[in-house]
C-alpha cells in the first residue's frame, strides 16, 4: 500500500525516545516530528514511520499518527526488534537498502550518519551508502567551481557527495545538504526552489531523488499568525529634539499643529507641525537624515527597476554631463579584459587576473548602475552570454555557434566537429589532447557517430562548466538595484538592451517618445491638428539634413539629454501647444510664438503658426539658440 506525505499539525511532542528508532532528537527538518501518544505511551520520528518497511498508512489523516495506525506500529516495533542495525549493531533497525540483493538495514538516524538517501516519494525507499543516486559533473574539479553553500555563505569544497549537493538546472549553485534540507522544511513545497536560478520542478525532482523531504504546506513564514502585522502599524510619534505637545510624543491629534506627519521618503520618522515650526496645513515634510541622504533633492520616479533611487546631480542641466560619462563608461567596460569577442557580440573572457581582483563583479554592477541611471543601452552582449546569464531562450543547448570565434579553444573545438574521417578525427584529438584532459573528454573515439557528442562535451565545458565563476560574479554584480531580477522576469524584452546596438534616431521613433495633449475647444483643436502635421514633416526634414538643426539636437532641447535612455525617460515625455492670446487675425498670430521646454517634467510647447514655414522658423531658432549656449560648456 502506497504511503502518503502529512498535512496536519502535531498535537504533543516531548523529548522523548524514538519507539523505531531509540534516538530522542527532535530536529523536524532532519528526522521529521516527533509525535508522542500519551495514553499509549507511544513516540516516533515521521521519518522513522515513513522509510520502515513493515508498515504503511492504512488509516486516514486523523487517526494513529498521520494515518499510521497504532497497531501497525507496534507491529512494526515487533518485526524491527529481531533486526540489526549494520551501523550502531543494535537491534531495531526498520530501514533497509531497497536494492533486492543488499541486505543491509539500519535505523533511520544511524542511515544518515553512514550517508544512506531516504528517498520521500513513491514507496519512499531507502539506499545504503554503496546503492544511493549521486550526482555527477562533466569534467574533472576546476577552480572556477563555486566555493560557498549558496544558503548559509560558508566556504566548503566543491566535490559533489552526499552532503554536497547541486542545482540540476543552473549548475551554479551548490549547498550543503543539512542547509537545504532546513531550507525546504522551511519554505514548503510552494516556495521551495533554487536560491540562484529560481528553478522549481527540475529542482524539487532532483532534491526529491537526492533524499530531501518537502512538506506539502505552505511556507513556515505564511502559516505563523499576524506574522507580518507589524507591516500594517502606522508610526505615529514625534522624533523632534524638543516636543511641544504637553501630552506627549505619542499624542497625535486629529488635526491642527500637534498631529503627528510622516517622513514622505522613510515614513519611519514623524514630528508635531509645532515641534519642528512646520505651516499648520503642512503635509509635505522629510526627515533631517533624508534630506542628508538625498542631498536635499527628495525622491525620484524611477526609471524602471527600483521605486526610490536618487542620483547626486544638479538639476536638469546636469543629465547631459551624466549621459556623457555612463556612455563612455559603457564603452570602456566593452573594451575591458572580462569580454572578448567582436565588437556588438562579446562574451566573457575567462581571466585569472579579473577573477582575483572580482573584476566581474565589479563589471556587473556598473552597468546595473548605469542602466538605472539613464545610461545607454548595453548593446554588445552576444546571444550566448545572454542566454549563460538569463536562461533565454529557455532549455536551448549551447553550440559551437555560441563559442568566442577565432581563440584557441574554440578553432580546436571547429576542427574537431569538422572531422570529415574517424582517422581525421583521432589526428585532431591527439593534438588537442591537453584540453581534451581538461575538459574531462580525452576518451577512446570507436566511430565517426560519438563526434557529436564529444563536441557537445566540449562545448558545454568552454562555455558553462570552466566559467562558472565569472557567471556567477557577473550574475551578482548585475543583482545591484534589482536589474538581474528584473532581467529575468521579462528577459525577452530586455535582449534588445543587452544584445542589440541601438538604432539611429529617426523620425519615427522621435516621435513615439511623446504623447500629445490636444485642447478640448474646437476651434484650439483644429489649429493644433494643423500643428501635429507640422511637426511630423519638421522631424522628417530633420532626418534627413533639410533643416539646420539635427534630431539630437531637437532631443536635447525638448528632453535635456543627448540620447534615449535604456530604460525610456521617466517622466514620459509630452506636447502642448502654445497659443497667442488675444490675436485673432492669422497673420499676426505667429507674432512672438517659440517653442518652450519644461525640462523637469519634460513637456514641450509648440508654437500655434498659421504656416509651416513659421513654425519650422521658430522651432529652429530656438534649438539653435540654446544648442549655442550650451557648445561653450561642452568644450
Amino acid at each position: 500500500m502506497k504511503k502518503k506525505t502529512r498535512r496536519s499539525q502535531v498535537d504533543s511532542i516531548k523529548e522523548e525516545c524514538c519507539a523505531l528508532c531509540r534516538f530522542s532528537d527532535d530536529d523536524p527538518a532532519l528526522f521529521g516530528e516527533k509525535v508522542t501518544l500519551k495514553e499509549h505511551k507511544l513516540s516516533v520520528h515521521y521519518f522513522c514511520l515513513l522509510t520502515s518497511c513493515g508498515v504503511y498508512q492504512r488509516g486516514e489523516e486523523n487517526e494513529g499518527v498521520f494515518g499510521f495506525l497504532v497497531d501497525d506500529i507496534k507491529q512494526e516495533i515487533r518485526r524491527s526488534a529481531r533486526l540489526m542495525c549494520f551501523v550502531c549493531k543494535k537491534k531495531g533497525a526498520c530501514v533497509g537498502c531497497n536494492v533486492r540483493s543488499c541486505r543491509k538495514m539500519f535505523h533511520f538516524p544511524c542511515g544518515r550518519k553512514r550517508m544512506s538517501v531516504s528517498q520521500f516519494t513513491g514507496l519512499f525507499p531507502s539506499y545504503c551508502r554503496d546503492h544511493s543516486p549521486v550526482q555527477t559533473l562533466c569534467g574533472g574539479l576546476d577552480l572556477s567551481l563555486p566555493q560557498s553553500c549558496s544558503i548559509c555563505l560558508d566556504s566548503m569544497d566543491p566535490v559533489l557527495s552526499f552532503s554536497v549537493l547541486k542545482c540540476p538546472s543552473c549548475h551554479a549553485s551548490w549547498f550543503h545538504r543539512d542547509c537545504v534540507q532546513h531550507q525546504a522544511h522551511s519554505a514548503g513545497l510552494f516556495f521551495f526552489r533554487c536560491t540562484l536560478c529560481n528553478n522549481k520542478e527540475n529542482f524539487q525532482e532532483e532534491m526529491l531523488r537526492m533524499g530531501i523531504y518537502i512538506p506539502e504546506r505552505d511556507a513556515s513564514w505564511e502559516l505563523e499568525a499576524n506574522a507580518f502585522s507589524e507591516l500594517l502599524e502606522v508610526y505615529n510619534r514625534c522624533d523632534a529634539l524638543s516636543c511641544l505637545c504637553e501630552k506627549g510624543r505619542a499624542h497625535s491629534a486629529k488635526s491642527g499643529w500637534f498631529e503627528v506627519i510622516r517622513c514622505r521618503l522613510c515614513g519611519s520618522t514623524g514630528t508635531h507641525r509645532r515641534c519642528s515650526e512646520l505651516q499648520v496645513d503642512t503635509r509635505d515634510w522629510a526627515c533631517s537624515e533624508c534630506t542628508q541622504a538625498t542631498d536635499g533633492r527628495g525622491p525620484h520616479p524611477s526609471p524602471g527597476f527600483t521605486d526610490e533611487i536618487t542620483f547626486p546631480s544638479s538639476p536638469r542641466g546636469g543629465d547631459l554631463a551624466r549621459q556623457n560619462f555612463l556612455k563612455l563608461l559603457v564603452q570602456q567596460i566593452q573594451n575591458c579584459v572580462v569580454f572578448e569577442g567582436p565588437d556588438g557580440a562579446k562574451t566573457l573572457a575567462l581571466n585569472s587576473q579579473a577573477v582575483r581582483e572580482d573584476l566581474y563583479f565589479d563589471v556587473g554592477c556598473l552597468l546595473a548602475l548605469s542602466l538605472v541611471h539613464g545610461g545607454p543601452p548595453v548593446g554588445f552582449f552576444s546571444p550566448a552570454l545572454y542566454q549563460c546569464l538569463f536562461n533565454h531562450p529557455a532549455h536551448q543547448p549551447v553550440t559551437v555557434g555560441h563559442m568566442t570565434p577565432d581563440t584557441p579553444l574554440s578553432r580546436r573545438v571547429v576542427q574537431i566537429a569538422e572531422a570529415e574521417s574517424l582517422e581525421e578525427l583521432r589526428e585532431v584529438m591527439a593534438a588537442s589532447c591537453d584540453f581534451l584532459e581538461v575538459a574531462g573528454c580525452n576518451r577512446p573515439i570507436s566511430s565517426l557517430e560519438e563526434r557529436d557528442a564529444l563536441v557537445e562535451d566540449l562545448v558545454n565545458f568552454t562555455v558553462i562548466t570552466r566559467m562558472q565563476l565569472p557567471l556567477q560574479r557577473f550574475r551578482e554584480g548585475l543583482q545591484t538595484l534589482g536589474v538581474f531580477d528584473q532581467v529575468q522576469l521579462f528577459p525577452a524584452v530586455f535582449f534588445e538592451v543587452f544584445c542589440e546596438a541601438s538604432d539611429h534616431l529617426t523620425a519615427q521613433t522621435f516621435g513615439r517618445l511623446f504623447t500629445i495633449a490636444f485642447s478640448e475647444q474646437e476651434e484650439k483643436l483644429n489649429r493644433e491638428t494643423a500643428v501635429v502635421a507640422f511637426w511630423r514633416h519638421f522631424l522628417l526634414e530633420c532626418e534627413v539634413g533639410r533643416s539646420s538643426v539635427s534630431l539630437q539636437d531637437l532631443l536635447r532641447f525638448s528632453t535635456g539629454v543627448q540620447e534615449v535612455p535604456a530604460v525610456g525617460l521617466r517622466p514620459a515625455p509630452s506636447i502642448s501647444f502654445l497659443h497667442s492670446p488675444g490675436l485673432q487675425e492669422e497673420d499676426r498670430m505667429d507674432e512672438g510664438l517659440f517653442p518652450q521646454s519644461h525640462l523637469e517634467s519634460r513637456r514641450l510647447l509648440l508654437p500655434v503658426s498659421s504656416s509651416y514655414r513659421n513654425f519650422k522658423s521658430s522651432v529652429e531658432q530656438a534649438v539653435s539658440h540654446q544648442v549655442h549656449l550650451l557648445l561653450p560648456s561642452e568644450s
